[in-house]
């Protein structure tokens, strides 16, 4: 708390009693205590600032559990967990689900669990959100499930992704120090028969506990913006019907890995080997990753998923104008 004198602490509270609960404005305040708007201003952001007000927000959490069950209905899901509609901002939009995310994590994990994680704008975010939290659970190992892109930051960002899961939790940290994609089936071959690859790889297929983010597959994409993928390539995963990406297996609206010539050249774990796992977080925010998130769920690639409202909202109204569509043609 900052220092106040006596004099300014009874101002200040005479001041944020006016104003919070009899509900006066900051012009009426400064006429009646002979001060200036500003200062009322100023009395009022300070007594924030030392504790002295708090804010609850009663959100109507009837019309979340609705759309929780309808998520339930449609899908087989352990878990479902949608935050609030507070503001159309993506990136608080992403942090506030992102901290529903690491507070699950903490509650979930087990002390001899292997935690297998992707990397992505969405990891970082979840790697920050730990790193606010008390330090008390522990784990044992991080693993990268995929390998990065080569020659680009991301590549040092999914590093410092795992170091932080890796030093909240007290674990060992592997990062997966192979390029996602490479040039051919022969080449991805050869660096899997390294050793340590070998290692990382097999940690990250025996791990029981995935948290990843699920990606849309769009010319907006991260694998498109960082030259991934070639052209020729996006335009024959998008002629597949190619919608998603998780740990960076592109996927259908069904939820089956599509064209096998870029499947061959992908380093990580596949589709078939992450349904295995007991448990399954999927992080998706934004309309843009709408028919991503319905692959991902139809395909089981998930068990868990963690969504904004706004995004969850849209998921259902796409589906049911779908369904209309689909009933209409029959007719």
């Amino acid at each position: 708390m900052k220092k106040t004198d006596n004099r300014d602490l009874n101002l200040m509270i005479k001041v944020i009693k006016k104003y919070y609960e009899l509900g006066m404005n900051q012009e009426q305040i400064a006429k009646e205590e002979f001060i200036s708007k500003s200062s009322v201003c100023r009395l009022i952001k300070k007594a924030q600032e030392n504790g002295f007000v708090s804010y609850k927000i009663n959100y109507p959490m009837e019309s979340i559990q609705m759309l929780e069950d309808e998520f339930h209905k449609r899908f087989q899901l352990d878990k479902i967990f949608i935050t609030p509609f507070y503001t159309e901002d993506m990136p608080i939009r992403l942090q506030d689900t992102c901290n529903a995310v690491v507070d699950d994590i903490c509650k979930m994990v087990r002390a001899n669990d292997t935690i297998g994680i992707s990397w992505g704008t969405t990891m970082e975010q979840v790697a920050t959100a730990l790193t606010a939290l008390p330090n008390n659970k522990k784990c044992d190992k991080i693993i990268m499930m995929n390998g990065s892109l080569a020659g680009d930051m991301t590549s040092l960002k999914s590093s410092r992704t795992v170091e932080r899961f890796a030093d909240f939790f007290s674990a060992k940290g592997y990062i997966l120090p192979v390029p996602l994609l490479v040039d051919s089936k022969i080449v991805a071959n050869l660096i899997r028969s390294d050793s340590y690859i070998q290692n990382v790889m097999n940690m990250a297929i025996e791990s029981q506990f995935a948290v990843l983010s699920v990606g849309g597959v769009s010319p907006q994409t991260v694998l498109m913006r960082r030259n991934a993928y070639t052209k020729e390539e996006f335009d024959e995963l998008m002629s597949m019907g190619a919608v998603g990406d998780v740990v960076g297996r592109c996927f259908d609206m069904n939820g089956r890995e599509v064209c096998a010539p870029i499947a061959e050249r992908t380093i990580g774990i596949g589709l078939e080997e992450l349904k295995k796992k007991r448990v399954r977080m999927g992080i998706a925010v934004g309309s843009h990753k709408i028919r991503a998130i319905i692959g991902a769920l139809r395909g089981n690639l998930i068990n868990m998923l963690y969504i904004d409202e706004m995004t969850a909202l849209s998921v259902i109204e796409f589906l049911k104008n779908y369904e209309t569509k689909q009933g209409e043609q029959k007719v």
